[in-house]
C-alpha cells in the first residue's frame, strides 16, 4: 500500500497527505476514502486483486473492485500493475475522490454513445499494452471506437446488481489465433457479457496485446 500511496501521490500532488496504512488498507485522512489490498483469487502471484470506496461508512455504497495480472515477478510485476491500476480503476478512484472534475477519468451522460444505456458511467482511458505497440494500438483503437459498453448492454445491465456505483473491468487479450475477453461486475464475472465481448469482430494483430479499461456506473439516470 505504500507503494500506491506513491503511485497517487505522483498523479495528484498533495492527494494523500495525512493518508495511512492499516491491515493492507490505505486511508485518507480527511476524506471517507480508502484503497486496500484483496484476497487474490487465482493461484498466481503476480496477479493482485484491488479495492476501493469513496463513500466509507455509507452501508448501500459497496467496494470498487479490480483485479490484475502483472508482468514479471515480486517487484516487478506489481510495478506493472500499479501503472495498469492507476490508468484504469485507479483513474475512476481518483475522478471519484477528488470531486469528479473530469481530470483523472471521464464522466458520460446516459445518451452517450460510450456509456452504459441509463446511467451516469464514470470511465478511464483505454490502456494497450503487450510486446508490440503496433499491435498495442491496432487494438486500443479497436476497443475504443466499439463503444463496448453500450454495444452489450442487453448482456451487460442485468448484471448491474447494485443501485449504484457499479465498478466495471473490462479486459481483452488478442493473439494471432485467439481472443481472451472479461468482464467483470463488482468482481464477479459477467458471463454472458464476457463471451459477447469474444465473439465482437476485433482485428487481427501480429503478437499477443491486451485492451482494458475500467468504468463505474453511478447512478441510473
Amino acid at each position: 500500500m505504500a507503494l500506491l500511496r506513491d503511485k497517487l501521490e505522483e498523479l495528484a500532488p498533495g492527494f494523500t497527505k495525512g493518508s495511512w496504512v492499516k491491515n493492507g488498507m490505505l486511508f485518507g485522512r480527511h476524506s471517507p476514502w480508502a484503497v486496500m489490498s484483496l484476497p487474490n483469487h487465482t493461484e498466481s502471484p503476480e496477479h493482485f486483486d484491488l479495492g476501493f470506496s469513496t463513500r466509507l461508512g455509507e452501508s448501500e455504497a459497496g467496494l470498487i473492485i479490480d483485479c490484475i495480472s502483472g508482468f514479471g515477478t515480486g517487484p516487478a510485476a506489481f510495478d506493472t500493475v500499479l501503472h495498469i491500476w492507476s490508468e484504469t480503476s485507479g483513474a475512476c478512484f481518483l475522478e471519484m475522490a477528488t470531486g469528479g472534475t473530469g481530470r483523472y477519468a471521464t464522466h458520460l451522460r446516459d445518451d452517450d454513445p460510450a456509456a452504459i444505456p441509463g446511467w451516469h458511467t464514470i470511465s478511464s482511458g483505454v490502456l494497450g499494452y503487450g510486446p508490440d505497440d503496433a499491435s498495442n494500438e491496432v487494438l486500443q483503437a479497436a476497443v475504443l471506437d466499439s463503444q463496448i459498453l453500450r454495444a452489450l448492454a442487453a448482456e451487460l445491465t442485468p448484471d448491474l446488481d447494485r443501485p449504484e456505483l457499479n465498478g466495471v473491468k473490462v479486459y481483452l487479450c488478442r493473439t494471432p489465433d485467439s481472443t481472451i475477453a472479461e468482464i467483470r461486475v463488482n468482481g464477479e464475472p459477467a458471463v454472458l457479457a464476457s463471451e459477447a465481448m469474444a465473439a465482437h469482430p476485433w482485428p487481427n494483430v501480429a503478437v499477443s496485446a491486451i485492451a482494458r479499461f475500467y468504468a463505474v456506473a453511478v447512478h441510473p439516470t
